[in-house]
């Protein structure tokens, strides 16, 4: 298994971005997959966007790999987000 970062792809995530891309990498790793970080503090994001402070990354989707596991694998605090293209995790703990 082994980690790509794309071209272009800069910064570094917090603490709590970078453990859950951990926890993401191990999930692919598991399955056999390369892992793909596509996006991080780099480039032109959308207002109110995580990106900027590090609280968010996009990666590709792996062949065989469930929704439901990459949920698991973020854990409690991350929203995921499942587009077309890509998959955009991001640190935003809701407190009740």
């Amino acid at each position: 298994m082994t980690e790509w970062i794309k071209a272009g792809v800069c910064g570094d995530l917090s603490h709590q971005a970078q453990k859950c891309k951990g926890r993401i990498i191990k999930l692919y790793e598991s399955q056999g997959l390369d892992f793909y970080l596509t996006s991080a503090r780099e480039g032109n994001h959308g207002p109110g966007s995580f990106h900027p402070i590090g609280d968010a990354f996009d990666f590709r989707y792996g062949v065989g790999i469930s929704e439901s596991s990459v949920l698991k694998a973020a854990g409690p605090g991350f929203d995921i987000v499942f587009h077309k293209s890509h998959i955009h995790c991001e640190w935003d703990p809701k407190y009740e």
